[in-house]
């Protein structure tokens, strides 16, 4: 039963392993993709963060400004001293100022290479407007809700003329949750209106 034939074959001899190194091109494309994904990414989530953080804090503050006027107007009606008069002019002032700054940050965090070209007379910054315009843009943010509640001149006056008749709790109320909901809002930069080009 020995066949010579059989006894000829050789064992089996497999090639040898292909390395992993280098790649095949095609690696080195799918590879540069998730380099590229992964830097947008963290660039994203990075301003994301810058975004969420000093809205966060705004609302912090502004709370808290909320929350100095009521316990001064309420003391003050105890007392019935000159502070109930300059509480809500404070509560203005203190709010405009934190509205400022909260804008100017969202400025810095969100500027594009396309915005540093534009001539300077369309760029509106926030913290170099002054008070009557920023509580203009307010007003437009809340669609009319703060000058139907409180006129704007009202607020001008009470802000610039310590004499002039002091606000109202309700009137109060509604100017911080503008503010409030400003703050919130997802884009509180103000946009191009159609006059100002």
């Amino acid at each position: 039963m020995n066949n010579p034939a059989l006894e000829q074959l050789r064992d089996i001899h497999l090639p040898q392993a292909v390395h992993w190194w280098p790649p095949a091109p095609g690696w080195w494309v799918v590879a540069a993709l998730i380099l590229a994904l992964t830097i947008w990414l963290v660039r994203f989530l990075q301003r994301r963060y810058r975004r969420q953080y000093f809205r966060s804090e705004s609302l912090d503050l502004l709370k808290q400004i909320w929350q100095n006027y009521q316990q001064a107007y309420h003391q003050s009606n105890k007392q019935q001293s000159d502070e109930a008069v300059s509480a809500d002019r404070v509560l203005i002032e203190k709010t405009l100022a934190l509205l400022r700054r909260a804008g100017k940050t969202a400025q810095l965090s969100t500027v594009t290479h396309s915005e540093e070209n534009l001539p300077a007379r369309q760029q509106e910054h926030i913290e170099s407007m002054p008070s009557p315009e920023l509580l203009k843009i307010l007003d437009e943010h809340s669609a009319g809700k703060l000058s139907t509640r409180l006129p704007l001149q009202l607020i001008s006056e009470r802000l610039y003329r310590p004499e002039s008749s002091a606000l109202s709790p309700e009137q109060a109320r509604c100017f911080y949750d503008v503010a409030k909901n400003w703050l919130k809002d997802k884009d509180f930069t103000p946009k191009q209106r159609a006059g100002s080009r």
